[in-house]
């Protein structure tokens, strides 16, 4: 029979960490807290979590040096690792990402956000998420298929591991910009774009996605497909406020 899982918050505001915990002690898992950092830390070392939920934002040891100091405890503790930032974004996601963590939750996220990342995190083997250069184009594939079907959490996640390889490749920058514009936010979308043509004027993809971008903010439709990359076809309609 497996033990039950353990899982420490670290968060220097008591009322998210007890709100955390309520939610995470619903659920079975048996939960701890820890105010700051150092006080996390000290927790790894003598009675080590099989989770730490992470938050970015603190006091004098941020959820950053917490994670760059869990690269050297790793190999004895291996703490899987979900960091959670109320300014979330691509560039953070992928340094949290590069340092070890495991996935990443924007503030506020509701129950249900936290319930997945938590299980889905708790499935890996410690440390198992990590891409590297040999499966590297097997990841964008992936995001490739998350995007094609709306699994965006999945894409998402899977883009994460792609940019702690590559962060300014062409193809990365595109699937960067496929996943704003799926969430709505069309004018990150056309920066990723304009970034992945800088990297390469040749890549024709990212041209393509801004021209279409550049229809839609013409005429409000347009006929062009989405481009992910390896072909130019979308699987859904293309004559929507983000064409994704």
């Amino acid at each position: 029979m497996m033990a039950t899982p353990t899982i420490l918050v670290v968060d220097d505001e008591a009322n998210i960490r007890t709100s955390v915990r309520l939610c995470l002690e619903n659920e079975g898992y048996i939960v701890r807290q820890a105010a700051n950092g150092s006080e996390a830390l000290e927790q790894v070392v003598h009675d080590p979590p099989d989770l730490m939920l992470l938050d970015l934002s603190m006091p004098v040891m941020d959820g950053m040096m917490v994670l760059a100091e869990m690269r050297s405890l790793w190999a004895r503790y291996p703490t899987r690792v979900i960091v959670v930032t109320a300014y979330g974004s691509v560039k953070t996601a992928i340094q949290a990402i590069r340092l070890g963590a495991s996935d990443f939750l924007e503030k506020p996220f509701v129950p249900d956000d936290l319930r997945l990342s938590v299980a889905s995190v708790l499935r890996e083997s410690p440390l198992d998420h990590a891409a590297t250069g040999e499966d590297y184009a097997d990841v964008l594939e992936h995001v490739r298929q998350a995007l094609r079907a709306h699994r965006f959490r999945e894409a998402e996640l899977e883009l994460m591991k792609a940019g702690t390889i590559t962060p300014e490749d062409p193809a990365f920058l595109n699937l960067a910009g496929v996943l704003h514009e799926s969430h709505g936010r069309v004018e990150s979308a056309r920066k990723f774009y304009e970034r992945a043509s800088a990297r390469d004027r040749a890549y024709r993809p990212a041209q393509e996605n801004l021209r279409r971008l550049g229809d839609l903010r013409s005429n409000g439709k347009t006929s062009r497909k989405v481009a992910f990359g390896d072909d130019d076809v979308a699987c859904v309609d293309t004559q929507n406020t983000t064409g994704v």
